[in-house]
């Protein structure tokens, strides 16, 4: 049986809820939260308290799963919506859109980004505004190190040096 729902427990550890059927007065047993995928790669998603939606209830009970919320008047489609864009918007107004049409990813990020791996290899022009800071390490461009590099012409006083010896 189909049948709508207000969340009304989060279990985030088992990923499951409970919800209120208003129209019944009565609670669900915990009911599994559709994931987009769980195996290999997994996905995590759920949803909040007082959050409405669509539940699939096995016939002979109380259980079965949460299948998700859909958009309303109170909770309208995200600002730029359309065709070929996957959207999404934090509470806090942090959003990370992608358009498959532009091929163009968007993060506005409120707070930090941080990535932690290995290497980053980035293939193509970098802009940056705002300052650069490296905490450790060192900054190579064509082979030449900013700290160790020992420049040319080098005369004492106000005299400029030459450029960085290869």
């Amino acid at each position: 049986m189909i049948r709508f729902g207000t969340v009304s427990i989060v279990n985030n550890k088992k990923g499951t809820v409970k919800v209120t059927f208003q129209d019944l007065g009565t609670q669900s047993e915990e009911l599994i939260v559709c994931q987009g995928r769980t195996t290999g790669t997994k996905e995590y998603k759920m949803p909040v308290v007082g959050e409405n939606g669509l539940c699939l209830i096995v016939d002979n009970g109380n259980s079965g799963y949460y299948l998700g919320s859909g958009f309303s008047l109170a909770n309208p489609v995200p600002e730029g919506a359309d065709e070929g864009k996957d959207i999404k918007v934090y509470s806090d107004g942090t959003k990370i859109e992608y358009d498959e049409k532009t091929s163009r990813l968007y993060i506005d990020c409120k707070k930090k980004i941080e990535i932690i791996c290995p290497e980053i290899f980035i293939n193509g022009k970098v802009k940056i505004k705002g300052d650069v800071e490296v905490i450790e390490g060192d900054i190579k461009a064509d082979g030449i190190s900013l700290k160790k590099h020992l420049t040319t012409g080098v005369s004492s006083g106000k005299d400029v040096s030459g450029p960085p010896q290869g």
